[in-house]
């Protein structure tokens, strides 16, 4: 409505000043026609003419050229002089009569104010000349601005009509349909009704109602297989587990298996000394210092089975009363000790740095006797399996560090110089059931075992080496704080 009370009000403006632009030209046509017919006297005829003119058009500024003398009404008229003037040229020369409006303030829609030009040409006496004159538009203006003001008052009641009918339908169409969604999802609970279908309806929120029930059961649907999933993700959990506890009790008893294997040789020796002892002692004819002699190298012999025995039950019973601190290093020495009691390993040399100024890590007892044997096994077998006569050595080293975030750290390294590892089997070593030994050595779990309970303490754990050059064993623990 606006834009249209613009554009008539815009074509109205220029019809109304075409219209003065037509009387103003046959008015100085009148005049004109007069002046030809009546002859003048000394311009006084012109003068009174001129005058009844202006007063007739209500003009700023009259005037006539004949002959090149001006006669201008009234004398001191400078508005839109020159353009007066510019336009008489063109008519005396042209002989057509010619309009032209002129801006005296900014030419703004409805803002701007003109003058009207006018200007004709006429003869007297045989002499051409012209006649113009210069209006104010002043009474097109006032026109328009009154037919403005009727329009305005028109334009603002029908804006308040429309606009208090378009609030009350968007309340009824828009406010309130939202509302009653907006109610209905803060009060929604999980059934099977559809909170949101009405067959009422039937516009875009009904659309909206339906794609939200749909949202909602799928959503429920959703909630259901997430609560399925988390149950089975539990029960594999569970599984997962037992089975993890399965491979280590398995990969225990098969590092129990070899270390009884072993040591059924070393055990099988002290008994046919105290047996021997035993005859000897049965004979008649000894001295008390004989039996003495006798019976006392039978009880070392007993002690040292009871001590070998001992340390392997150690190993293989399971400790419930582990607090969770553990001292590496009296570990390491027991674990070498039961691996030194083996014949076969007599011309193994261990060697130790042991430098570690604190020993107590954050980490159980039995699982890192597990862990220290594996490796310490795997370093014997490795270096069992070369073929040159080098002397088999393994170093044992510690000490204590940090890591980036400034934790405290113990760092057990496990050193031997046996067959190395291949390029092909670096990616692998940690991968269960993968094992480079002969069927029936090795089950491939050991490894795997050790590296998840470092894991699960907060450690970390690397193996590194080449082929021939021997593997080291990098163990990370958390050290013991005492709070």
């Amino acid at each position: 409505m606006f834009l249209t009370s613009m554009v008539v009000t815009i074509f109205w403006q220029r019809s109304l000043i075409h219209a003065e632009m037509e009387r103003t030209i046959s008015t100085l046509s009148a005049t004109a026609y007069l002046a030809k017919e009546t002859p003048d006297d000394r311009g006084i005829f012109s003068q009174k003419i001129l005058t009844h003119l202006q007063q007739d058009l209500s003009a700023s500024c009259i005037i006539l050229s004949i002959n090149t003398i001006l006669t201008r009404i009234p004398e001191d008229c400078d508005t839109a002089d020159s353009t007066l003037q510019e336009k008489l040229k063109q008519v005396i020369s042209t002989g057509v009569a010619s309009s032209k409006t002129i801006d005296t303030g900014p030419n703004l829609p409805f803002l701007g104010r003109k003058l009207l030009v006018t200007a004709i040409p006429f003869q007297q006496q045989g002499m051409q000349g012209g006649i113009g004159a210069v209006n104010s538009l002043q009474s097109v203006y006032d026109q328009i601005t009154q037919g403005r003001q009727i329009a305005s008052i028109y334009i603002f009641v029908n804006a308040i009509i429309l606009t208090t009918i378009g609030l009350f339908r968007l309340i009824q169409v828009v406010v309130r349909p939202i509302e009653h969604l907006v109610t209905l999802t803060d009060t929604y609970q999980n059934t099977e009704n559809s909170p949101f279908f009405s067959d009422k309806e039937g516009n875009e929120f009904g659309q909206l109602s339906i794609a939200l029930n749909k949202m909602l059961h799928r959503i429920d649907d959703d909630r259901q297989k997430l609560r399925d999933t988390v149950g089975s993700l539990e029960k594999a959990n569970q599984q997962l587990r037992a089975t993890q506890q399965k491979m280590v009790q398995t990969e225990k008893m098969a590092a129990i298996g070899r270390l009884a294997a072993g040591l059924a040789h070393e055990i099988g020796n002290p008994i046919g000394i105290v047996q021997g002892y035993l005859e000897l002692l049965g004979q008649s004819g000894l001295s008390e210092e004989e039996q003495k002699q006798f019976s006392s190298r039978s009880l070392q012999e007993l002690k040292r089975i009871n001590r070998l025995i001992h340390q392997l039950l150690n190993f293989s019973r399971t400790r419930t009363d582990d607090s969770g601190c553990t001292e590496i290093h009296p570990l390491l020495h027991e674990l070498v000790d039961m691996l030194q009691a083996q014949k076969e390993l007599a011309g193994l040399e261990f060697q130790w740095h042991l430098d570690a100024e604190h020993d107590r890590v954050t980490a159980n007892s039995e699982s890192l006797h597990q862990v220290f044997l594996n490796c310490l096994l795997n370093a014997i077998d490795a270096i069992k399996e070369c073929n040159d006569t080098r002397q088999g050595k393994i170093c044992l080293s510690t000490v204590n560090t940090t890591n980036d975030k400034g934790r405290q750290f113990m760092q057990i390294t496990i050193r031997d110089n046996g067959i190395g590892i291949k390029d092909t089997n670096k990616d692998s070593l940690f991968d269960p059931f993968f094992t480079t030994k002969e069927p029936g050595r090795g089950t491939g779990l050991g490894l795997s075992v050790s590296y998840a309970l470092i894991e699960g303490v907060g450690g970390q754990m690397q193996i590194q080496g080449k082929e021939d050059e021997g593997a080291t064993v990098c163990i990370m623990l958390p050290l013991w704080i005492n709070g």
